[in-house]
């Protein structure tokens, strides 16, 4: 028992040992009360040690928000002026020396035509220019132009035949100014100029003309389907066709 609760029952006893004695003073003088020595009993009583604190959890600090640093405007480079390039001076380029003067090449001599007339123009009528075109109703004629040496149609030139069995003779002017014309048949022609006005000329030939025996060069792409090469002109009197002929004067 610890020392409180016997003290508490002490006076217990104490108070109930008082409350006795009062009921019997009623008929009985009281005696003198004898002083009841107390003596208290120690009894030693384990030192309670007081309550383990509980940790506490440990509060961690609310970070403070760091302020975002406001971007601080950079300034305007200002742009350096770039030093202008001092123009190097070039030194003055030496004068070249002046050109000889080239030569003038000795004037050459125009050489003389052989001829008084040229043949300017030799070409066939066939298929689509011809009269008649390239068949049995085509023409078959030597149509002749004479010009002078500025291009000017030429009148009273005479034309003949140069193949002696066919004698032929035109004179330029009987068909318009500067024109002549001559039919053909089996003849074979190389024509010129004999003569201009009476007076004898001389004058380049032309290559064999005709219906036969001829020259196909001329006649090459000029009848269709046929004479496409010189091997395979046809003879006469397969096809018809003309002659545009033009001589010119030389001088």
């Amino acid at each position: 028992m610890n020392k409180p609760s016997k003290i508490i029952l002490l006076l217990a006893i104490g108070l109930t040992a008082l409350i006795m004695t009062g009921c019997d003073a009623s008929t009985q003088p009281a005696p003198t009360p004898k002083p009841v020595a107390i003596r208290a009993t120690w009894t030693p009583t384990a030192t309670a040690l007081p309550p383990t604190a509980t940790p506490q959890p440990t509060q961690t600090p609310t970070a403070t928000p760091t302020s975002i640093p406001t971007d601080t405007p950079t300034p305007a480079s200002t742009d350096t002026p770039v030093p202008t390039a001092t123009p190097t001076a070039v030194p003055p380029t030496a004068t070249p020396a002046p050109a000889q003067p080239t030569p003038t090449p000795a004037p050459t001599n125009t050489p003389v035509p052989q001829t008084d007339f040229r043949v300017a123009e030799l070409r066939v009528l066939g298929e689509g220019e011809n009269n008649g075109g390239s068949g049995q109703s085509g023409q078959m004629n030597i149509f002749i132009t004479v010009l002078d040496a500025a291009g000017n149609p030429l009148n009273g030139a005479q034309i003949v035949n140069e193949e002696q069995q066919f004698p032929v003779t035109a004179v330029s002017g009987d068909k318009g100014p500067g024109k002549a014309e001559i039919t053909m048949y089996a003849q074979l022609f190389r024509l010129k100029i004999a003569s201009l006005n009476g007076q004898p000329v001389s004058s380049e030939v032309t290559t064999k003309l005709g219906l036969k025996d001829m020259d196909p060069a001329p006649l090459i792409g000029k009848l269709g389907d046929v004479c496409t090469t010189i091997e395979n002109c046809p003879p006469w009197p397969r096809k018809h066709f003309s002659y545009v002929l033009v001589f010119q004067k030389t001088h």
